[in-house]
């Protein structure tokens, strides 16, 4: 059990969002749906007082720039804040 606590702890807010889009969902999702599998389900340990600002700088930090071409997110575009992973050829 110990492991399993440890494991949820260590888990990048990058990993948590992969799983939920992964297991959770079959269509594109808000980061706010995100986030609230994430807490229901417990895929990551939450600190501090802004879990959801963290997640949407990561999504968004994702999506732009250089870090394009690597991320497994994908923003719809046209959208606010609609981000699905992305599907490799």
């Amino acid at each position: 059990m110990k492991d399993k606590q440890k494991r949820k702890k260590e888990r990048t807010w990058a990993e948590a969002a992969r799983m939920v889009l992964e297991n959770f969902s079959d269509a594109p999702m808000t980061p706010k749906q995100i986030l609230h599998v994430i807490q229901t389900k417990g895929l990551k340990e939450m600190s501090g007082t802004a879990p959801l600002a963290c997640l949407v700088t990561m999504l968004h930090s994702q999506v732009r720039g250089d870090r394009v071409k690597n991320s497994i997110f994908f923003k719809l575009p046209g959208r606010m804040s609609l981000f699905t992973l992305k599907v490799l050829p």
